[in-house]
């Protein structure tokens, strides 16, 4: 059996590469939240999720629920 030649797998970016410098600021910050948008979106969920609790919380105590 003949062995395998395996290219190595290039990265494609979905933008071109720029000089960051060369950038205005808008695409600069663009470039910026586009690397943390994961984690934008993590806050996104556990943020909302924090507040129900601490709103159920401040209600319990209203009521002497607690």
């Amino acid at each position: 059996m003949a062995k395998r030649n395996f290219k190595s797998k290039k990265i494609k970016k979905s933008y071109k590469e720029e000089n960051y410098e060369e950038l205005s600021p808008i695409r600069r910050l663009e470039r910026k939240l586009d690397r943390v948008n994961h984690i934008m979106e993590l806050i996104r969920t556990i943020v909302p999720i924090m507040l129900l609790a601490l709103n159920c919380i401040i209600l319990a105590k209203i009521f002497n629920l607690i």
